[in-house]
């Protein structure tokens, strides 16, 4: 089994085209690390499997979670994850959605820090230009930002930082 699970929704396939780059960034670094799960076909019990964790979701709408997510949310409630280390990273739109952005991010954050896991791979806000945001906690985001609508050229090298810092904070 690989040493992390990445769970990830996707109603368009941009965020299940960002889990998978993050795996082949991962597999850079040792081939295997990542099993990648969708969390529409996901269940409590593969995530608990394992001790290191990615999620990856994106922000609909204003503010909405992405469908298969909301689905899987209130799992959370029920979920003992004390001992998790979790990364999470969220696509969004910030010049569309600029007094939203990254919201599902920020959503999904707190109902994890609420199982008792320890969230990792904060990401500084610094080169995004929004209004609001629940991923926002003072320069940092909750997770790592993605805007494959304005920003779509930064993203490979986000990935590559981001999957670098979380390899590190993960201790692989």
């Amino acid at each position: 089994m690989a040493k992390i699970g990445l769970f990830y929704g996707s109603n368009t396939g941009k965020t299940e085209a960002i889990a998978y780059q993050i795996k082949d960034e991962f597999d850079k670094h040792g081939a295997g690390l990542v099993e990648v799960h969708n969390i529409g076909s996901a269940t409590k019990d593969q995530m608990l499997q394992y001790n290191y964790l990615i999620m990856g979701i994106p922000t609909w709408n204003t503010g909405e979670l992405q469908d298969d997510w909301d689905v899987f949310l209130p799992n959370f409630r029920e979920m003992n994850m004390s001992g998790k280390q979790v990364a999470i990273f969220g696509l969004g739109d910030q010049n569309g959605y600029g007094f939203n952005f990254l919201d599902a991010a920020g959503i999904l954050a707190n109902e994890v820090l609420l199982t008792g896991a320890t969230l990792f791979g904060l990401w500084s806000n610094e080169k995004y230009q929004f209004n609001e945001s629940k991923a926002k906690q003072d320069e940092y985001f909750l997770c790592l930002g993605v805007d494959q609508e304005g920003q779509e050229n930064l993203t490979p090298e986000r990935i590559k930082q981001w999957v670098k810092s979380v390899k590190a904070e993960f201790g692989i």
